[in-house]
């Protein structure tokens, strides 16, 4: 369970240990009324479209790899097909981000299987391909590349690859049937790792499973780490600029994957394609690091996924290898700007009711009900209370207790076109399109969807509240949003995200040694700090939530005055002392001006 004094500085009251594992209890919740089972969706025979419920015959892998000037991303092509036990079944998309003078990933790769094959003689995948063979699975890489330059994090990355899968979906290149993978572009894989993840998956007896962890690193290829079969276990936040997974656990000995607490990891995320499929990456969030797992994982909650961290370890992290390397870093550096990361702060905060995001109600709702907004058959309320994360407060925990332990799996009404049904939005202004919402839709309001048919706007009807309460609630949420800001100049820091890979190296490596209390904050981080001195000179940056809404309905993301902050009080202080010159100035000419016409009298008079 963790170091009780790491768990202390976090906010969690537990005093950590070590708790036994029981499968069961995530379907019971420890009673022993089997009228209070209630388990996880298996695969049915209608999601199967066709296949067996079970293993991957029929169905392929579609793995996803952000890469940014990489040059380990050839070796990760060449291991991952070479200890593949069905490579011809896999299919690969890269999005890589390289200057001119880098490796390209494809063709680097295609050299080290010619080599391979020459060493070895040549044959199957796995020494390099048949004689005479150009470039083994060539024709199963897709590469999308883009400059280095124009580069915004791993959310802009991995959300340009969720693009073109939705446009591979459009031509039945897809199917939700099929699994997923995303991981880093500096891998390793243990031999036959594909059937062995399918198999793994099978194990959590669950549709929407996603298996999710960060991973062991490589030079733990081929072991069972402490004879235990350890593996990281993600269950734990804490509050920087953003939500940041924090305090890896670790399960030993898991007989099939655990329940998680919807903790999810970008470094490893395995399910069906549906879910890839469905709660695709928001493209929209510049230069975000922290803040990107917990908000995917919310939206995979709310669409009635379940996170899991696997009971083994069959792909692994290269973390010395890509920390070490100062290009593989230098994304923070990217298109993006202050502007963008302020929008990109506001926007996740909407989306999870964290303080310092939109407080118009009617905007807010309108992000969580978009493309990239939260699912429909889960609450936002049923998160915080099953993941333990206080998100309306900032703070790690609602009761001081984490959830790493045994914990009971969450029902929710499938939807009514099933697993494989993915929602779909409007290009410009990512509205949902398929409407009216379902009955056992979170998003379901009888006063509009009851009738059917015929929706044009869907405001938002308040429930009547006691205005002094109305006035309180206001009011905090000011106090909240206040203290964000403040927060966020504090937490605005320079460290790259190989920061981030250095602390997860470290902590991986050491077994259960109390080590120091250090925040790490993606670099792009320190932007937000210009962004909120703009706001204090009286220019107000507001984050576009959606695109293409009309100008009359949401604030765009521009610069421009606000018409709260006027008077010499809000203007910067050059301006300030500028302004006091010159009424200083005007008042000297006037009085100036006024003494000499007195003269002028007085010797008119005289003359």
């Amino acid at each position: 369970m963790g170091n009780p004094k790491n768990l202390e500085r976090a906010g969690y009251k537990d005093k950590g240990g070590n708790i036994a594992y029981d499968p069961e209890f995530e379907c019971t919740g420890g009673s022993s009324d089997p009228n209070d089972r209630q388990c996880p969706y298996e695969t049915k025979e209608s999601d199967a479209m066709g296949l067996e419920t079970t293993g991957w015959d029929g169905r392929l892998m579609h793995l996803n790899m952000p890469s940014f000037r990489d040059p380990l991303c050839p070796r990760t092509l060449k291991y991952l097909f070479t200890k593949a036990k069905r490579p011809n079944d896999i299919r690969v998309r890269v999005l890589q981000q390289n200057m001119a003078d880098d490796d390209d990933c494809l063709e680097t790769y295609c050299k080290m299987m010619a080599q391979l094959r020459e060493e070895t003689g040549g044959g199957d995948t796995s020494k390099g391909g048949p004689a005479g063979e150009d470039c083994p699975h060539r024709d199963q890489i897709f590469v999308h590349p883009i400059s280095a330059k124009d580069a915004a994090g791993p959310t802009y990355a991995r959300g340009l690859i969720g693009q073109d899968m939705h446009a591979a979906y459009a031509k039945n290149e897809i199917s939700p049937q099929d699994f997923c993978m995303s991981t880093d572009s500096h891998m390793d894989f243990e031999p036959e790792w594909d059937e062995k993840m399918v198999n793994m998956w099978d194990q959590a007896k669950n549709e929407y499973a996603v298996l999710s962890t960060y991973v062991a690193n490589i030079d733990q290829l081929g072991q069972n780490l402490n004879g235990v079969h350890e593996v990281p276990h993600l269950c734990m936040i804490t509050f920087t600029s953003q939500v940041r997974t924090t305090a890896t656990k670790c399960a030993r000995n898991l007989v099939k994957p655990k329940l998680t607490n919807a903790v999810w990891g970008a470094g490893l995320s395995f399910s069906k394609c549906h879910a890839e499929l469905k709660v695709p990456v928001d493209p929209h969030t510049p230069g975000i690091f922290d803040g990107e797992e917990f908000n995917r994982a919310a939206r995979f909650f709310t669409y009635g996924y379940d996170v899991y961290t696997p009971n083994r370890v069959y792909v692994l992290h290269d973390y010395h290898g890509s920390q070490h390397n100062p290009k593989t870093s230098s994304w923070g550096h990217g298109k993006f700007g202050q502007e963008d990361l302020q929008n990109a702060y506001y926007r996740l905060n909407t989306m999870l009711d964290i303080p310092g995001g939109e407080l118009d109600e009617q905007k807010a709702l309108q992000l969580k009900r978009s493309r990239f907004g939260l699912g429909d058959r889960r609450t936002l309320d049923e998160l915080i209370e099953f993941s333990g994360v206080d998100l309306r407060h900032k703070r790690a925990t609602i009761d001081g207790k984490n959830r790493c332990g045994n914990i009971q799996w969450v029902p929710f009404i499938e939807h009514p076109k099933g697993a494989n049904f993915i929602p779909t939005f409007d290009d410009t202004t990512e509205e949902p399109l398929d409407l009216p919402y379902d009955k056992a839709s979170v998003w379901f309001d009888p006063q509009i969807d009851g009738a059917g048919a015929g929706m044009i706007s869907r405001d938002v009807i308040e429930n009547e509240e006691d205005p002094k309460e109305k006035e309180l609630r206001h009011a905090e949420e000011k106090a909240a949003h206040a203290v964000f800001k403040e927060e966020a100049k504090q937490l605005a820091g320079n460290s790259h995200h190989a920061d981030e890979h250095k602390r997860l190296a470290a902590a991986l490596e050491e077994d259960g040694a109390e080590r120091g209390h250090k925040e790490v904050v993606s670099s792009a981080a320190a932007a937000a700090l210009k962004a909120e001195q703009m706001e204090k000179e009286g220019v107000v940056v507001f984050p576009p939530l959606l695109r293409g809404s009309p100008q009359s309905a949401l604030t765009k993301g521009k610069l421009f005055l606000s018409q709260k902050k006027h008077g010499i009080e809000h203007l910067p202080m050059q301006v300030k002392i500028a302004v006091i010159l010159m009424i200083f100035g005007l008042c000297a000419a006037v009085i100036t001006s006024g003494s000499g016409r007195g003269r002028r009298k007085k010797n008119s008079k005289k003359r």
